[in-house]
This record gives C-alpha cells, sequence and structure tokens, in this order.
C-alpha cells in the first residue's frame, strides 16, 4: 500500500475513534442529566403530593358538611310542603263547607228579606 493511502486510514481511523468516544461522553452526560432530571421530578411530584392530600382531605369534609346541609334543608323543605299541603287540605275542605253555607245562607237572608219586603 501506498504511504498516502496509510496516513489516510490512520487518519480515519483516529477520527472515527475520535467521534466514537465524543459520542460516548454525550450519550453518558445526556444519561446522567436525565438521571437527574428523573430525580428532581420524583422529589417535585412527591412535594405536589404532600401538599395536596391535606386540600383533598379539607375538601372532602367540605363536601361531606355540604352534603349534609343540602340533605338537612331538603328534609325541611318536604316538612314545609307537607304542613302546607295539609294546610291547604284543610281549608280546601273547610272551603267547600263555608260555600255550602254561604250559598245556603244567602238564600235564607233573601227569602227573609223578600217576606219583610212584602209586608
Amino acid at each position: 500500500m501506498s504511504t498516502a493511502l496509510t496516513i489516510s486510514l490512520i487518519i480515519l481511523v483516529l477520527v472515527i475513534a475520535s467521534s466514537v468516544i465524543a459520542l460516548t461522553v454525550y450519550v453518558a452526560k445526556w444519561l446522567i442529566e436525565l438521571t437527574l432530571l428523573t430525580k428532581n421530578l420524583n422529589e417535585t411530584t412527591t412535594v405536589v403530593k404532600n401538599e395536596l392530600e391535606p386540600l383533598l382531605g379539607e375538601l372532602s369534609a367540605t363536601v361531606k358538611h355540604v352534603n349534609e346541609l343540602a340533605e338537612n334543608a331538603n328534609s325541611q323543605i318536604n316538612t314545609v310542603k307537607k304542613i302546607i299541603s295539609t294546610v291547604l287540605g284543610a281549608l280546601s275542605m273547610f272551603a267547600g263547607k263555608f260555600k255550602f253555607l254561604s250559598g245556603s245562607f244567602m238564600k235564607g237572608f233573601f227569602s227573609a228579606f223578600n217576606l219583610f219586603r212584602k209586608r
């Protein structure tokens, strides 16, 4: 082989070797950074989880209290509806009797009035 070809092949091997070494260093650095990133992400999620757990507990308790208040208000509204329907039912029953009495009373009154008017 000629010396120029030999020198070219040696330079090619050195360039490839240096490229492989640079690529290896870059990949190793990238893996180290990725590991640090995952550790930081893990710590961040742990902190967020620890901060959210009490908040979610308080939110759950608040929702339970609001639900109890809504159920209590619903039962009170149902009680008021029953009372109103009972009162209206009793009034309608008496109103029918009062209508009958008022009709009879008016007939009797006009009959008596007509008797006194004729005299």
